[in-house]
């Protein structure tokens, strides 16, 4: 089955994600479902829905008749507002850090790249030999030219991480090509180390993906190869500003509308059924290539009258394990797929505190 990883060249990205600030803001698609995820309190989370609570009662008592909640703050809104990297006028950065990012965002400042650029020169076509970039010269990457941009013209967003919640902050910036008809566009993250600036991540991104970087350092990725398909990952940057991969995840999705014999699912000469029946295989690659596969048949009707000549599901499981299961691979469900990865989370070394960053704030349909 088909593998899709967040590749660490400067962080590159060449599944094609989509970047994952405030700008952008998509909620990225994961089989497994949030379910993995514990819950922490968080004194400041609880205290920041306080005060949009206080907001909207002091709007009220003003006579405003819409509150601030009303108008643009839904409960999924101030998880995603909380989770966020932070804009500038949230955090206090120290004055070397300010001179860096500041310098870096108006083109005067290189940045440094943290791992070997050599495939990302060979994606860009820039020279193999250089490890600094300025802001300028990866905007060409994506055929922007800020000479060109019309005054006013947000192409550019600014946001800040806290990765590891070690108390120190990174610049990641977004950036996206506005004449491109994808919407094409590159996410950096960067890091001040000890007064040199470097790259930790970057990532390309188009209109058909998404990722999301909380603002303590996960990277949550998801794609779309059409309705039925998608793909994506896990990974999280450490408090260093290192990339690293938890797991790659695909979802394939098969069904039929009509009646037997106008259609069925056959896959790779097995015959899994047909009668209306809706099918999703998920596969889970871990960091240390081990492969896990969830498969899950049902009725899209599930009320509908059969008979003895509708497809069993049992059996139709059985001919789908058939089909899919490749040597390597091992069979669980879908529970079982949490709690492994809830292990690999734990291995890999991603504290509860970072990982569960904001879960107290997060809708339960979300």
């Amino acid at each position: 089955m088909k593998r899709v990883s967040l590749l660490p060249v400067l962080g590159l990205c060449l599944c094609l994600v989509a970047c994952g600030s405030k700008a952008s803001a998509p909620n990225a698609v994961n089989p497994a479902g949030e379910s993995s995820r514990g819950a922490t309190d968080s004194s400041t989370a609880s205290e920041q829905a306080g005060e949009v609570e206080s907001i909207d009662s002091e709007a009220m008592a003003d006579g405003n008749i819409e509150s601030t909640t009303e108008k643009s703050q839904s409960p999924y809104d101030i998880w995603r507002d909380y989770v966020d990297g932070k804009d500038k006028a949230e955090i206090t950065l120290d004055e070397e850090s300010e001179r860096l990012y500041s310098g870096f965002l108006k083109g005067e400042v290189a940045a440094e790249c943290m791992e070997d650029c050599t495939e990302l020169c060979n994606e860009f076509s820039l020279p193999s030999d250089q490890k600094k970039y300025t802001l300028p010269e990866i905007e060409s990457m994506i055929e922007i030219d800020r000479s060109n941009i019309v005054t006013d013209t947000k192409y550019l967003y600014e946001n800040y991480l806290d990765i590891g919640l070690d108390g120190s902050y990174e610049l990641m910036v977004d950036i996206t090509n506005l004449e491109d008809p994808h919407g094409y566009g590159l996410c950096l993250i960067l890091k001040n180390y000890d007064g040199k600036l470097k790259i930790c991540a970057i990532m390309d991104c188009w209109a058909r993906c998404n990722a999301f970087i909380t603002y303590p350092g996960i990277v949550e990725t998801g794609g779309s190869g059409g309705a039925m398909s998608h793909s994506g990952s896990e990974g999280y940057l450490d408090a260093d500003g290192m990339y690293h991969l938890w797991y790659s995840w695909d979802s394939y999705g098969y069904e039929t509308y009509h009646e037997r014999p106008d259609e069925e699912i056959n896959i790779n000469g097995v015959r899994i059924g047909g009668d209306d029946i809706r099918m999703f295989v998920n596969s889970y690659t871990f960091y240390d290539d081990k492969d896990y596969v969830t498969i899950n048949i049902e009725y899209i009707n599930p009320d509908k009258q059969r008979d003895e000549n509708s497809t069993d599901l049992d059996e139709a499981y059985e001919k789908a394990v058939e089909a899919f299961i490749d040597p390597g691979e091992k069979l669980c469900t879908e529970e079982e797929i949490r709690d492994i990865i809830e292990k690999y989370r734990k291995k890999l070394g991603i504290s509860d505190e970072v990982y569960t960053y904001g879960d107290e704030l997060k809708p339960e349909d979300d």
